[in-house]
């Protein structure tokens, strides 16, 4: 695909970076002035050196010694636990303190309570009876009902009597989501983790603008961390001029926050009740190949209409409270899709969505089981595009031991990478998995950014969560399985057209290596979870 001219960026680009640089820098400092008050006895002794020396050293030993019980102990998958009691013993002064900051579980009870509890309580009230469609999607297809009957458990209802559109690049689906928020008249949802001013941005930012003035409710969240290095500040009193209700969430400061590594990676727009988008696409010009940073952008977008764009705007409204800080939600009857009375009802059998999103704070990881059980039910294939290959254990052992079985499974990773050390912590799984048949193509017109597996043209997964440890584990993520729905074939040919424009990679490229380089990748595998 040809590319375009990479478009200017506005002139305030520096100072966005200025203010991500600064919070960085304060960051820096007050983890070196903690390391430096545990090192003071070493460095600044008030007596004998080595009657300090050795009191430092036993601390060290104790504290890193209940460190790693509490570490076993969790509830984390065990790579997980090996990357993080690997970092405490090999920097026994600030591993500790690097498990504090950035290892997700650890956190208050007061905390855990305020988002964990109160999303699983909203999701349980909210959740509609789906016993009767369980059992007729038990009639259609057996596999696909374990893996809806997991989600039930989890809180995520089923659905039909629901279009679904699949856009098989970002540029695709812009022109559609321009028209269906122009056609808004009641209210409309955004939630964003990357943001960046550009053609796709401030088009959408002028009608929401402008849907404010019709009296149409807007409701707007982003990541903080995301948008940093992109947008102002203070974008979100802006938008609140503006009449837009917008929040960040988990905003960046220079003060030390252990809950600062958890994301908001989900991308949801929703219209009036009855017009949903997710997918892996953000709001910036490279998702739609308005500029170029690393080749063609290959993402996508998913529109739904009808009765499952009621899960979408439950997840929206529990989150939007946490964002807001407000201890009351958003009305779920004033903005379900089943009080849209005024709205034609879409009538679609035999075709089933459950939307679904991932909570870093519980122990449940949504996306992650989904993942297992559609590789564990596959009969004939397994199509799996990925930007980051960073799977846990028990998901490289279900890809192996499928394909030892006779299962095709063809893996799209990107051909030119965003993110150099985790390209190279992608392929250091290489070598594994092509020993054991599994096929891996990059992506090389440019950068894959598509999140999707589907497996023998009757269920598949797509939405925001990658296939590594940040999104299976650490990140809020929302996404859609789909069971029996005729846009399941779409993405299966887009997957293989994408495989068609690859490069198959070679067993004997990462097998017969130079040692320096499988050493480097099995340095890399060591701490692989912690990218």
């Amino acid at each position: 695909m040809a590319k375009k001219e990479k478009v200017k960026k506005h002139k305030r680009k520096k100072e966005l970076h200025l203010r991500f640089f600064l919070v960085l820098l304060a960051f820096l400092i007050e983890t070196s002035l903690l390391i430096l008050l545990l090192m003071s006895p070493i460095l600044f002794p008030l007596y004998e050196t080595s009657y300090y020396f050795l009191f430092v050293l036993v601390a060290l030993i104790v504290v890193n010694f209940i460190l790693g019980i509490f570490i076993v102990n969790t509830k984390d998958e065990i790579d997980y636990k090996f990357a993080w009691m690997s970092v405490c013993f090999i920097f026994p002064v600030f591993g500790p303190i690097l498990y504090l900051l950035f290892a997700h579980k650890v956190t208050t009870k007061r905390y855990k309570n305020l988002k964990q509890n109160r999303i699983k309580k909203y999701f349980l009230e909210h959740k509609k009876e789906n016993n009767a469609l369980l059992e007729e999607i038990k009639n259609d297809d057996s596999s696909a009902y374990k893996i809806a009957k997991y989600l039930d458990y989890c809180g995520f209802s089923a659905y039909k009597n629901t279009e679904y559109t699949y856009f098989e690049s970002g540029e695709e689906g812009f022109p559609q989501i321009i028209e269906d928020l122009k056609s808004a008249k009641k209210y409309i949802f955004l939630e964003f983790f990357i943001i960046d001013t550009g053609e796709m941005y401030d088009t959408i930012y002028e009608i929401l603008v402008q849907k404010v003035k019709e009296g149409v409710e807007v409701y707007f969240i982003y990541d903080d961390f995301g948008a940093a290095n992109t947008m102002p500040s203070y974008l979100y009193k802006k938008a609140r001029q503006d009449g837009i209700n917008c929040y960040t969430f988990n905003r960046i400061s220079p003060t030390i926050n252990i809950r600062q590594n958890n994301r908001d990676h989900r991308k949801i727009i929703v219209i009036d009740g009855v017009i949903g988008y997710t997918g892996g696409a953000n709001l910036a010009d490279e998702y739609i190949n308005k500029i170029v940073r690393f080749g063609y952008w290959k993402d996508n977008f998913l529109r739904i209409e009808g009765e499952a764009v009621d899960g979408l705007i439950q997840s929206f409204i529990i989150f939007f409270a946490i964002c807001s800080k407000t201890k009351v939600v958003l009305d779920y009857e004033k903005y379900s899709y089943f009080t849209q009375n005024d709205y034609k009802k879409i009538k679609v059998n035999n075709e089933y969505v459950v939307p679904m999103t991932d909570i870093p704070y519980d122990v449940e990881a949504v996306t992650r089981n989904v993942y297992l059980k559609m590789i564990n039910e596959a009969k004939d294939y397994i199509l799996l595009s990925t930007p980051y290959l960073v799977p846990d254990n028990e998901l490289s052992t279900a890809l192996i031991n499928a394909a030892k079985s006779g299962i095709k499974v063809k893996i799209i990773t990107p051909g030119i990478p965003d993110k150099k050390m985790v390209y190279q912590v992608t392929r250091s799984y290489y070598a594994t998995f092509l020993l054991h048949g599994i096929e891996i193509y990059e992506y090389t017109p440019g950068f894959n950014h598509e999140k999707a597996m589907v497996v023998d043209d009757k269920m598949a997964y797509s939405g925001t969560c990658n296939f590594d440890y940040r999104s299976l584990y650490l990140n809020f993520e929302d996404g859609l399985f789909l069971i029996n729905n005729k846009d399941i074939l779409k993405m299966r040919d887009s997957l293989l057209e994408m495989i068609s424009k690859s490069k198959k990679q070679e067993t004997d490229k990462y097998v017969n290596c130079s040692i320096f380089r499988r050493w480097f990748w099995s340095f890399l595998r060591v701490f692989s979870s912690l990218f």
